[in-house]
């Protein structure tokens, strides 16, 4: 049973802190302050490293400033050493991780373009292992579609796909891929 309620603490403890990064020795940390003349924002926010005994040394303050834990806590921690030491009286210091940057970076959706003979022409959320099929089918194809020449454009070259095979149905699309379904000729085709 202790073991259940240590389990669960460690739980709701865990999803209070997600979202903070925490701060490690080498780390670079971007800090912006707010509450303070804009000349000293200039000269106060940008990026430190944290040293490896896991400080930071900032303007303004005499002494350096311990990094360790959340980059909140860190945040609280630097408004609180400009208020004791008379620098400012309402600090406000937000921190961002380089660590914490990259991951958001990787996490920006990617997409690529559908346009033609399609209901739903325009931008569609690409996802790994998405097949021109699949991304023609999400834009909705109309009748005039001539599936047997559906054009893709990547990295400035052209291709035509018949899209009725599955050879071609199961081609891979990527990222920022243009596809154009082309109106049908006066053949059908």
């Amino acid at each position: 049973m202790k073991t259940l309620y240590t389990l669960i603490i460690s739980a709701l403890l865990t999803m209070l802190v997600s979202g903070q990064a925490k701060v490690s020795p080498g780390d670079t940390l971007n800090i912006s302050i707010k509450g303070v003349p804009s000349e000293e924002q200039a000269q106060i926010s940008g990026p430190y490293v944290v040293d490896g005994s896991g400080k930071l040394r900032l303007p303004y303050i005499n002494g350096y400033i311990s990094a360790r834990g959340s980059t909140s806590s860190v945040a609280r921690r630097i408004e609180a050493a400009y208020k004791s030491a008379k620098i400012y009286t309402t600090p406000t210091i937000t921190i961002k991780s380089a660590r914490e940057t990259n991951l958001e970076a990787q996490k920006i959706q990617k997409f690529l373009s559908v346009a033609g003979q399609v209901a739903r022409s325009g931008p569609i959320a690409y996802r790994p292992g998405l097949t021109l099929g699949e991304a023609v089918a999400t834009a909705s194809p109309n009748t005039f579609a001539a599936l047997n020449r559906v054009e893709l454009l990547r990295n400035g070259k052209l291709y035509k796909y018949d899209i009725r095979s599955a050879r071609y149905k199961l081609l891979k699309v990527y990222a920022n891929d243009q596809i154009n379904v082309p109106q049908q000729n006066m053949f059908g085709k």
